[in-house]
């Protein structure tokens, strides 16, 4: 190999390594650069999503709940768990995991649900029942869907 490149002019090693270099370009851009960009304008559309979901919650939420003191129209204890769940039900939410921590509060946690029945169900929870999660936690998964868990207080029976 070495006898190769002994063998070429000055000329001839000089665009061998510009290919060299122009290749490893192409490259990086083809197996680094592209991916970066892809996955950078998919989290942007996905944060516009959220964003635009964001705010049509907000502004569908009812103005009279500022005046509302928490709990005034909620329900309580085994009755707020069992109409969570039947407001899930009736959404076409299946509940994954369904329990209560040492504080007397209630966790539900749903997976693969559509960020839609989800908050619709999270409306019509606070809506209903006067229930407003004191914990939220949702995640995206790569089908679309999202897997979320509420804590809401006042389960203690």
């Amino acid at each position: 190999m070495t006898e190769f490149w002994s063998t070429r002019s000055i000329r001839e090693r000089l665009l061998i390594l510009l290919a060299g270099l122009l290749a490893a370009a192409l490259l990086t851009n083809l197996l680094v650069v592209r991916p970066l960009l892809t996955a950078k304008s998919d989290a942007a559309a996905s944060l516009a999503v959220a964003s635009r979901t964001l705010d049509v919650v907000s502004a569908a939420r009812p103005a009279s709940n500022a005046h509302q003191t928490p709990g005034a129209s909620g329900v309580a204890g085994e009755d707020l768990r069992s109409r969570l769940v039947g407001l899930a039900a009736q959404r076409g939410i299946s509940v994954s995991r369904l329990q209560s921590n040492e504080r007397g509060a209630i966790i539900i946690q749903f997976d693969q649900v559509s960020v839609q029945s989800l908050f619709a169900w999270l409306e019509a929870a606070e809506r209903e029942l006067g229930a407003e999660p004191a914990q939220a936690s949702i995640f995206s998964d790569a089908a679309g869907t999202v897997r979320a868990s509420f804590e809401f207080r006042g389960g203690a029976s």
